[in-house]
């Protein structure tokens, strides 16, 4: 198939989007557990099939959901794997570099094993550099590089499962697309050095237009950049919005994590903006059997948002 066959602008046929959707991601370098039978039983296709779909994702997640908290010195570094743990009865964090300010290699040690004293485990760290890798001046996307190193080193020190990184850039999506596939290329000599896989994550622009996110999948090849397919960022501009269903749906096979973002909730207790029985549905439908992180961004209590969100998931299979 030839390149512009496939790339183009955001207004893609629909031929072209399900041709995506069913084209055969690379393995996953963090798999999804397996349902196993003991050595030597008898493994039939539709036995493994059945068992696989009783394996329950796991929920985390993400500091990023207590912003509020933290800036008004309610939350410390301190007290929130305790939080995490006691308040939200999770066992998993997604941790952000603008809520982690001023840690160290040395301090992070601490936050580790106050990490593991509470039995929280870390996922991503999100490094929040900015935008930058996905510059055409060269000068511009070595300083985010060099901006990504030291968090790195903190990744490793917490034992993250992964680096997120941020591919948004400008342009056009012809020309968005070289400069991402060569950021994220920077971003893994660097991620690779430290053993961290790399995770792309949804931050609108082209990273909320899953036809482009698709593209720079197959054109990567690497197993170890994977992405973080998100129920509620699908904004790409300011008058355009990705269809959630089938960007979803062409993105899982990529997954690392999911994004599990809400903003406000309705009567019935499921989001305003979704209905999240479709996307667990596809998740279940999936091999994708990793943790999916609760993102809470609205203006209300930000305990109760991720609580809510928790309720809400569990409902549909995930596991505190």
């Amino acid at each position: 198939m030839q390149r512009r066959s496939f790339i183009g602008n955001v207004l893609k046929p629909v031929s072209m989007l399900a041709a995506a959707c069913v084209a055969a991601p690379p393995t996953p370098e963090i798999p999804p557990a397996k349902a196993t039978e003991p050595p030597g039983a008898p493994t039939p296709k539709a036995t493994v099939n059945s068992k696989a779909n009783l394996i329950l994702n796991p929920l985390a997640v993400a500091q990023a959901s207590f912003h509020r908290m933290f800036k008004s010195g309610e939350l410390t570094l301190e007290k929130f794997p305790q939080f995490v743990t006691r308040t939200c009865g999770l066992t998993r964090v997604q941790w952000s570099a603008r809520l982690l300010p001023g840690i160290t290699p040395e301090s992070a040690k601490t936050l580790r094993a106050t990490c593991d004293k509470q039995g929280l485990r870390s996922l991503l760290l999100d490094p929040a550099i900015g935008i930058g890798l996905t510059s055409s001046d060269a000068a511009v996307s070595s300083a985010a590089v060099e901006r990504l190193k030291p968090w790195c080193a903190i990744a490793t020190t917490l034992s993250c499962t992964g680096l997120a990184i941020d591919l948004r850039g400008s342009g056009t999506y012809d020309e968005q697309l070289p400069r991402a596939i060569d950021g994220a290329n920077l971003a893994f000599k660097v991620a690779n050095e430290a053993g961290l896989p790399l995770v792309i994550q949804s931050l609108g622009g082209m990273t909320s237009n899953a036809t482009f996110m698709a593209a720079l999948m197959m054109q990567l090849k690497n197993a170890a950049i994977r992405l973080e397919p998100t129920f509620d960022s699908w904004q790409v501009s300011d008058t355009d919005t990705y269809n959630r269903t089938r960007g979803f749906e062409m993105l899982i096979p990529y997954a690392a994590t999911v994004l599990a973002d809400y903003l406000a909730f309705a009567a019935n207790g499921d989001s305003v903006n979704f209905k999240t029985d479709f996307l667990m549905s596809t998740v279940r439908k999936s091999t994708f059997r990793g943790p999916v992180t609760i993102l809470y961004k609205g203006p209300a209590n930000e305990v109760d948002g991720v609580l809510q969100a928790k309720k809400v998931l569990i409902k549909y299979k995930c596991t505190a």
